[in-house]
Order: C-alpha cells, then sequence, then structure tokens
C-alpha cells in the first residue's frame, strides 16, 4: 500500500503540472536523438569544450534531445544568439521524484531566467528518483557534461547544478562527492541525506518555501547549516537580501553558503502548489551564481 508520504508527493507532483504560470510556454520539443562522446582535455589537464568553433544547432527552440554513450538521455535548451566562440556556462537541472528532465523543463522554463547566457540541461533519471547515494548519477552527470562540451562551446568551470525535491536532494550528494565538476549547487524545496565525506568545499544556494507541505523547510535550513560546516564558515549569519528572505554565513573559507525562505503566500493556492521554486527565486538563482568568483 502507498504510503501517506508518497502520495502527498504524487499528489503534489499533479498539481505542478496545472500550476499557473506567467511567462510564455515553449514551442513543441525536438523528437530527434544524436549519440555523443566524451570530450578531450587540454595540456593541462582540463576539460576543454570542443565544440568551440564548431557550427552545431543552437537547440534554442524546444530543445534538443540527446544520448550519451552509455544511453541515458538529457535535453538541452542554448542561448537564441549562440556564438560557437565564446563559451557559455552550464545549468544543469534535476527533476524530482517521478519526473523527467522535459516535465520539469515544462514548468520550470530555468532557460528564461538565465536570458541567453547559458546552456540549460535537463537530465532524465534512470528510475523513478535519482541515486542519492551511489555513482550511478554523479558518473551520468560527468559523462553529460563532456557530451555538451564536445557539441557545444560551453565553460566546464562555470557549471551550476540546480535540483527540486528529490532533484535538490541529489545536487547535495553531487556537490558532496563531485564537486570537481561543478562551480556550484543550488538546492529547492528539498534535505540532504545523511552524509559524510564531502571532497571539498563549494558554494551553494539553498531555497526553501516556508509552507511547503511536502519538504518541510526545516530540512532546507539543516541541509544549509551542514554546508556551512563542509565550507567552514561560523554559525553566525548575516543578512543578504530582506526581500527574498536570505541569509549568508558568515567566515567561509571554502565557498559561500546562501539560504532563502521564501515566505510568500496566497490563499488561492491550493497546498501543493507550495512545493516550488517561485519565478523570482529562480532568476535569483541565476544572479547569484552570475557574481560568484
Amino acid at each position: 500500500m502507498m504510503s501517506v508520504f508518497a502520495a502527498i508527493v504524487l499528489a503534489a507532483v499533479a498539481l505542478l503540472a496545472i500550476r499557473p504560470r506567467t511567462r510564455p510556454r515553449a514551442t513543441a520539443p525536438s523528437s530527434s536523438l544524436v549519440i555523443v562522446t566524451a570530450s578531450t582535455f587540454d595540456a593541462a589537464g582540463a576539460p576543454r569544450a570542443r565544440g568551440c568553433g564548431a557550427a552545431h544547432d543552437n537547440a534554442s527552440t524546444g530543445g534538443t534531445t540527446r544520448t550519451t554513450r552509455s544511453g541515458r538521455t538529457f535535453h538541452v535548451w542554448g542561448p537564441s544568439s549562440y556564438d560557437a566562440n565564446r563559451a557559455y556556462p552550464i545549468v544543469v537541472m534535476f527533476h524530482g521524484w517521478y519526473s523527467k528532465g522535459r516535465s520539469l523543463q515544462k514548468w520550470f522554463k530555468m532557460e528564461e531566467y538565465v536570458e541567453g547566457e547559458a546552456f540549460t540541461v535537463y537530465p532524465d533519471s534512470k528510475t523513478s528518483t535519482w541515486d542519492f547515494a551511489g555513482a550511478e548519477d554523479t558518473d551520468f552527470t560527468a559523462e553529460l557534461l563532456d557530451a555538451v562540451a564536445e557539441e557545444w562551446c560551453v565553460d566546464r568551470a562555470r557549471v551550476l547544478a540546480f535540483g527540486f525535491s528529490y532533484g535538490a536532494r541529489f545536487v547535495h550528494h553531487l556537490g558532496c562527492k563531485r564537486p570537481d565538476l561543478v562551480r556550484a549547487i543550488a538546492a529547492g524545496g528539498g534535505s540532504w541525506d545523511q552524509e559524510d565525506g564531502c571532497a571539498s568545499a563549494l558554494p551553494v544556494l539553498v531555497i526553501h518555501r516556508s509552507n511547503d507541505p511536502t519538504m518541510r523547510i526545516a530540512g532546507g535550513r539543516e541541509s544549509a547549516s551542514r554546508w556551512a560546516k563542509v565550507d567552514g564558515c561560523s554559525s553566525a549569519t548575516e543578512e543578504r537580501d530582506a526581500a527574498h528572505g536570505c541569509i549568508a554565513y558568515r567566515g567561509c573559507v571554502g565557498g559561500a553558503v546562501t539560504f532563502c525562505d521564501d515566505k510568500h503566500h496566497d490563499d488561492s493556492w491550493p497546498a501543493g502548489w507550495n512545493h516550488t521554486v517561485r519565478e523570482e527565486y529562480r532568476a535569483l538563482a541565476w544572479v547569484w551564481f552570475q557574481q560568484l568568483r
């Protein structure tokens, strides 16, 4: 029999599918599948985007589906004014439980919030969720980043992993075990499983709704507090963006840790709609990432 928690999450997923939007809907997606291989490395051993200088589809209209050599799929939205001689950042969006990349894209639309300044990638989980403990999906992330760099001109040193709900749980794991793959992580509406031995510090943004009935805000607060310890921060915080309820931990050595409490309330919303990352916080995440040094 399905647990009460599972029923709540599935109900929230269904509600997300009918969430009202303020931005235009994307055009019909492409169904093409192209097999791609891993990128090469430069003389210093750092990943180099072989796609730079090559004429390729900019993937801006409707997205483009690609398949890695191991058979995993992901979906790419590129800048509308793509320049093959400019290295763009990458934002990798990890979906929630019982969802897929294109399902997240239909309502999250992060490609609109990067405003032509990055590639946005929506991977598909292999099962109903991500691997929160092992290496299966961290390896997949490495593989898809190699594949994107093989085809398009991207900056492998500027990768933001952004997860929603169970996708947020995964980006915590990814940032902990494979910080070499990302510049930073952003976690929206999700917690972090108990995990020790993080490889190194990195910048972290945690966004959570005060009234989230599916993933309680306490889990988001705890995740930020644990990252503060990983990043060598003190327990003291300071107000960073009062309008969005954001605080930052002080004295961080390895990376900035920011927690944003979205207190917005609308009586007309069904309860399940509070399990989300609202539009202005998607824009905030991109601005936060751009400001990292």
